[in-house]
């Protein structure tokens, strides 16, 4: 049996209580800390008064605030699902919404939507593709790139970190089957501290590199919907700015790391790579493992307190204590080391690198890096926009071109740092720019080849002219530069030899025979 719920609620549940017609009977959608009353066209929600260590809706005046707050928050995610802030009148046994005289309770009215268009339901059916979580990652970024950056000192900082992270074991070790695992609790308690002090250093230059943003700060797949055909995140955190002042990286990490948990590495590593490739924050990818691990502790300790809410033997109780223990399997699991691979794409224009190397990075769970992109990035340019740049002049300087070999460099590093593979997109005719990259691999442990593209020069000349019409790619390379490319070129010597798989791009089976060379050569 569920708990009873209170008389309010109670008296929500009759069509009277609404100025709008509603269904009968009214649904309760009830987490840990609110209902949700589902009237046909609007659903109101309304906070539990409650006092837990991390918030407190203990007063109907900071009730009210939060519901303030909760709506002008998510209103930058989902201006169409958030309507407004009603105050709840009348008595307990009968309330009426917008009933004149003191406010009973506060609710935030939105647009209700279908339950079976949030994105657990959807991965469930099998409804959602990779494109549309591409999306979801790309609209996340742009969310991120807007948003108000911290000025107060305690958002993001290390000490503040600990905090909230160490803040759900508290609450973890109250559920009695956790405390049957106190030994493996307590293990990955280290273990997890241990990650923090090696990301200490990190953590203070994001937050000086103005990282730390309003962020969401719940963004798990429970909290995305697919709305007018857009997946779009709502119930974003109010309740403590610590938990969405945060890095960035920690916001899209709640996502992440609950696709991978669902089983779904795929869909993981589409909304990582848009949004890595749209935010340009590749460097943030070093801190990836602790924001996931952290991330599956505040499922496990929402599924813990959920737990310890419903009665002892329920099916609600079992399911509860089920999936916290799942995600503590999940957090202990993530901060393993993991045996990412490096690869390079080396080839002339029209070669087809880009075009394998879209294919080749999600069969081997890897982001795609591409130099085209961050070059612009470098100029302050969106990868559609024309440089007006000359052959050897603007954004394709000698000088130029060392810039955007480090970044990508660089790029590549902080990816192998968080175990994620890479594929790094560019022409690399220089041997040094192929050098830099096998040195890091070399430094790394980390399993390395060179996809060294080719095809006929017809082949390639007609494929530089077809892109160059099209207006739709972020290579400026012409048939001017495809002329030049060859002097350029350096070919590869004895030490590079072993890493170079030579790809002929212009036969049909060119997908499989590279993915079969690459595995054969990193595993």
């Amino acid at each position: 049996m569920s708990e009873p719920r209170p008389a309010l609620i109670e008296g929500l549940l009759r069509p009277e209580a609404y100025p709008h017609p509603v269904v009968s009977p009214i649904p309760v959608a009830e987490t840990h800390i609110s209902w949700v009353l589902l009237t046909g066209e609007f659903a109101y929600k309304i906070k539990k008064p409650l006092r837990l260590n991390f918030l407190d809706y203990s007063t109907l005046e900071r009730r009210r605030e939060f519901c303030e707050e909760e709506l002008r928050l998510n209103r930058r995610h989902a201006p169409e699902l958030y309507l407004a802030v009603d105050a709840i009148g009348g008595s307990m046994n009968h309330p009426r919404v917008g009933a004149p005289g003191p406010a009973l309770e506060y609710a935030v009215r939105m647009r209700q939507f279908d339950r079976r268009e949030e994105l657990p339901a959807l991965l469930a059916a099998g409804a959602v593709d990779a494109d549309a979580i591409a999306e979801l990652g790309a609209a996340i970024a742009h969310l991120h790139a807007k948003a108000a950056v911290a000025s107060d000192a305690g958002f993001g900082t290390p000490a503040t970190l600990r905090r909230v992270v160490f803040a759900n074991f508290e609450e973890l070790r109250t559920l009695p089957e956790c405390v049957t695992r106190a030994r493996e609790v307590d293990e990955l308690q280290g273990s997890v501290a241990r990650a923090l002090d090696n990301a200490e250093g990190l953590v203070i230059g994001r937050r000086a590199q103005g990282q730390v943003r309003e962020c969401h700060g719940d963004l798990h797949c429970g909290n995305v919907v697919r709305w007018r055909g857009r997946l779009t995140p709502f119930d974003g955190i109010e309740f403590d700015p610590a938990l969405r002042w945060i890095d960035v990286v920690s916001d899209i990490a709640f996502l992440t790391m609950d696709l991978a948990e669902r089983g779904r590495r795929d869909l993981r590593r589409a909304a990582l790579q848009a949004w890595c490739e749209t935010l340009g924050d590749f460097e943030s990818l070093g801190l990836l493992p602790v924001y996931e691990c952290y991330r599956a502790l505040v499922r496990a300790k929402v599924a813990a307190l959920s737990a310890r809410q419903a009665p002892v033997g329920s099916v609600r109780r079992d399911a509860s204590v089920a999936d916290c223990l799942r995600y503590l399997d999940w957090a202990a699991a993530r901060l393993l080391p993991r045996r990412p691979v490096l690869l390079l794409t080396c080839g002339l224009s029209g070669s087809g690198k880009s075009w394998l190397a879209r294919r080749v990075a999600p069969a081997l769970d890897a982001l795609q890096l591409r130099s085209d992109v961050e070059r612009k990035r470098l100029a302050g340019l969106e990868p559609l926009a024309d440089s007006r740049s000359q052959p050897d002049g603007g954004l394709y300087t000698l000088e130029y071109n060392e810039r955007t070999y480090a970044r990508l460099r660089s790029c590549a590093e902080a990816a192998l740092a968080g175990g994620e593979s890479v594929v790094v997109d560019a022409a690399f005719l220089r041997r040094h720019e192929r050098d830099d990259f096998s040195d890091l691999a070399r430094r790394r442990g980390t399993p390395f080849a060179i996809m060294h593209c080719m095809a006929p020069d017809q082949v390639l000349r007609e494929r530089v002219s077809m892109r160059a019409a099209r207006l739709d790619d972020a290579s400026e390379a012409g048939l001017d530069v495809l002329a030049r490319q060859p002097t350029y070129w350096e070919g590869f010597d004895a030490r590079e030899q072993p890493s170079v798989l030579t790809l002929d791009t212009s036969r049909d089976d060119l997908v499989d025979r590279a993915l079969a060379a690459i595995r054969a050569r990193t595993t």
